[in-house]
């Protein structure tokens, strides 16, 4: 792919300006191309896929994902692509544990647990926190069990403090314990990159890498972009309409690098900081010399196998969860925290975030630390709060936010468009499909808006 750092001079014209390469914006780029707009996409990384980082290592016949990984549900954007891109998606199967008091116990009705306390939330009346939701004590007087792990899903797959983020949200989708086709997870062996790779196939010459966009200026029917190319020389593509794409702290960032200027600045950006807030996650990528967990484990049950583990649920150290390249037999395992936990991590050196991973995952199956330190063979991690092109993992909704994603993606003056997870007109922050289908939505208004 071309490393432009300016385009075609000083100056271009094009129709549609689209800011950010992540797959929200390589879908638009590519809905629009096709229906013979010509476009310019603006990146500030040196890499297309924004928050989709795959790397790939001699070591493990597998994706190492730094960033997106799994396929949710039925996600009909992403089954799509990777059939009409060849890339097989395989199902994450296998069994679930969780570590309580010292012992490993089996987790064989995970969704139906989930289920029992997830079922009380309402899509209608007042909105409340999920933790205001959580001190009503739904489920009964049995389902406390039920309730730690739906605080825990809550923190680590919404990345979400449960102080803030909306109940009513979480009810009108935020959970798939309803929907049995939405609880399945699917991965690639090959990684999340090749999603991004074919959505850019053929248009990269429309892509600009290292290019960081400074200011917006815009008036309806006509916007300049002004960026910045790697050796500082400025460019200012002007358009008929723009599309940003980025995350959400980028969009609400002011005066430091990867900031965006807009002028005038649209009301709904500053309308959603009190809407919407980016969630944080902290990923650790471990690879050991062997399956060291498949062996004899003291704090396992007599006689059982964790030969077909996919997930475990912890309760110590800052790593609660973890889970395996199941099924596919692979030495790896990935750490995860996600909620205000996280952000205790978010920062610390690379160093810090493997000496606590790997403290938490001896505690978590009940071994000694230098067992897994002795197999440890490498790690890999990416802090998502320090990049300044992301400033967090992915967003969720606030207190009386649970129609702000549908908000943010009404065109502005049919030449605005923000794309992207957080703009997901059905709600489906966080996901790749949610981004995939954000893109094309704000792609198709664009089009109809300049036609």
């Amino acid at each position: 792919m071309a490393k432009a750092t300016n385009i075609d001079g000083p100056s271009a014209e094009v129709d549609v300006t689209i800011v950010g390469a992540g797959v929200a914006g390589l879908a638009a780029m590519r809905q629009l191309e096709e229906r013979g707009l010509r476009t310019c996409v603006l990146e500030a990384r040196d890499r297309i896929g924004g928050r989709i980082l795959t790397l790939h290592d001699e070591r493990l016949p597998h994706a190492i994902e730094l960033g997106a990984e799994f396929i949710h549900g039925s996600a009909p954007e992403l089954i799509e692509i990777t059939e009409a891109a060849r890339i097989v998606p395989f199902a994450v199967e296998g069994d679930r544990w969780r570590m309580r008091g010292g012992r490993l116990q089996h987790v064989g009705d995970f969704w139906q647990r989930l289920h029992t306390v997830m079922r009380h939330l309402k899509s209608d009346g007042e909105d409340e926190s999920f933790a205001e939701f959580l001190s009503r004590g739904p489920g009964g007087r049995g389902a406390g069990d039920a309730r730690a792990l739906a605080l825990q899903f809550v923190e680590g797959f919404h990345a979400a403090d449960p102080s803030l983020i909306s109940a009513k949200a979480l009810a009108n989708g935020g959970s798939p314990s309803e929907a049995p086709g939405e609880e399945r997870a699917m991965r690639t062996p090959e990684g999340y990159h090749g999603v991004a790779a074919w959505l850019a196939g053929g248009l990269d010459d429309r892509i600009f890498l290292e290019t960081v966009v400074e200011r917006i200026e815009w008036a309806p029917g006509s916007v300049s972009v002004l960026a910045r190319g790697q050796n500082s020389s400025a460019t200012t593509v002007n358009a008929r309409a723009a599309i940003v794409t980025v995350p959400l702290d980028v969009l609400f960032a002011t005066g430091d690098k990867g900031a965006i200027e807009f002028s005038p600045a649209p009301p709904i950006i500053e309308k959603m900081r009190t809407r919407l807030k980016m969630g944080c996650v902290v990923r650790v990528v471990t690879l050991f010399k062997d399956r060291w967990w498949t062996g004899k484990l003291s704090a396992a049950p007599s006689g059982a196998s964790l030969d077909t583990m996919s997930y475990l649920f912890g309760d110590s150290g800052d790593f609660q969860v973890w889970w395996t390249l199941h099924p596919a037999h692979l030495p790896a395992m990935v750490g995860w925290v996600g909620g205000p936990a996280a952000s205790r991590l978010a920062g610390l050196s690379s160093e810090e975030k493997r000496h606590r991973a790997i403290a938490s995952l001896a505690k978590n199956f009940g071994v000694s630390k230098r067992r897994v330190e002795s197999q440890l063979e490498g790690f890999w991690t990416h802090d998502w709060d320090t990049d300044p092109f992301a400033r967090g993992a992915y967003s969720y909704p606030l207190v009386g936010g649970s129609q702000a994603a549908k908000q943010l993606s009404r065109p502005i003056e049919n030449t605005l468009w923000i794309a992207g997870e957080v703009a997901d007109a059905d709600g489906r922050n966080g996901t790749v499909h949610g981004a995939i289908r954000s893109g094309r939505a704000a792609a198709k208004s664009a089009a109809r808006a300049i036609a």
